[in-house]
């Protein structure tokens, strides 16, 4: 593969780059951070670094603002695929998920049809490569970034990982606030004083 082919691809790349602790494959904490990841991954990162060649249009979920901001299902769907084949492990943290969490699985669980839905509450969830995701990245992917992509990729992930859910929300409310024209929180994560 010589480059990502769908938003499948763009997981496992996120998935596999270096996070805030410079190690290779730090682990995603939470939904909503990995679909607001995706979400900045298009609009800052793959115009910037000419990451396009690798992860064309095509690759990148379509976002539609709701109740949390952008959202898309493609990517729980996308994660789901991922979990199901055995490249990405899902581990159930103790504590039960937050509003924003909790409002986006229950979304993507109603806009599946031929989805039958989970009744209780939702847990907080951290998503990491498996080692036969570790391997398809490298074998077919890795190879389709340069180093300078890889170093854009792995700053990225850092800055989006090392700070609070809350922070990160923000940061998206006031750079695209067209995507938060649904948003049930937007003025508890975007006080009036500073609204758009």
């Amino acid at each position: 593969m010589t480059k990502a082919s769908s938003s499948k691809d763009l997981l496992m790349l996120l998935l596999y780059s270096k996070g805030p602790g410079g190690r290779q494959y730090e682990p995603i904490r939470g939904r909503t951070r990995l679909m607001k990841m995706v979400f900045l991954f298009e609009k800052e990162l793959r115009p910037k670094f000419r990451l396009s060649s690798a992860v064309p249009a095509g690759a990148i979920p379509d976002f539609k603002p709701y109740d949390y901001g952008p959202f898309s299902s493609d990517v729980f769907s996308d994660l789901e695929f991922l979990v199901e084949l055995g490249f990405v492990q899902v581990r159930r943290l103790g504590d039960e998920a937050g509003a924003e969490e909790q409002s986006e699985y229950e979304y993507w669980q109603a806009a599946g049809a031929d989805r039958e839905l989970e009744e209780g509450p939702v847990y907080e969830e951290e998503f990491s490569l498996t080692p036969l995701g570790r391997d398809f990245v490298e074998d077919r992917e890795a190879a389709t970034l340069t180093t300078a992509q890889w170093a854009a990729l792995d700053d990225f992930k850092s800055r989006c990982l090392k700070f609070p859910l809350r922070a990160l929300l923000r940061y998206v409310y006031m750079k695209y606030p067209s995507m938060t024209t649904q948003s049930r929180i937007r003025d508890k994560v975007v006080p009036q004083k500073e609204a758009f």
